[in-house]
């Protein structure tokens, strides 16, 4: 597990990026979006527009959820996050270089989900690609299941 200070290196390098990216997209360098990157570097699971919206909140940061949906649309499209899709209508993200290609198991009854690495999902990316002409760059596989003891789960929510 990171300490604050080995993630300190990190943050500085993402602010970076962040800073290059709205420069050659010629896109304001404004202070909320700044703060909305504060707030991404601080979440530790994956999380939706809304959840980090309102952490934002509850630490007192001055946001609009407009500004939130925006930045985390340009964080997106300069790889410092990953958008997925895991069920449901909301979004979730995560930050890009956390667990570079990896791949996730998802709990349809209480939402609970395993991040998990498997070298033979990177042969079969690369031969697969290959066969059909392909480059390899990355993938994205997601298995839904159910805790085995849905009842009783630790991770329930509801």
């Amino acid at each position: 597990m990171q300490t604050a200070q080995d993630k300190a290196p990190d943050a500085i390098r993402i602010k970076e990026q962040f800073v290059e990216f709205l420069r050659e997209k010629k896109y304001r360098n404004t202070q909320e979006r700044y703060l909305v990157l504060d707030g991404v570097l601080e979440c530790e699971e994956h999380f939706s527009a809304d959840e980090l919206y309102l952490a934002l909140r509850t630490k007192n940061v001055q946001v609009s959820r407009a500004t939130v949906y925006s930045t985390l649309d340009l964080l997106t499209r300069c790889n410092i996050l990953v958008k997925h899709r895991f069920q449901g209508d909301s979004a979730r993200f995560e930050l890009a270089d956390k667990m570079p290609n990896h791949d996730h198991l998802i709990c349809t009854e209480c939402g609970y989900i395993v991040e998990f690495q498997e070298e033979t999902l990177n042969e079969i990316q690369d031969r697969v690609a290959t066969q059909n002409g392909f480059k390899p760059l990355k993938h994205s596989l997601q298995i839904f299941a159910v805790c085995q003891d849905s009842r009783n789960c630790e991770h329930n929510r509801s």
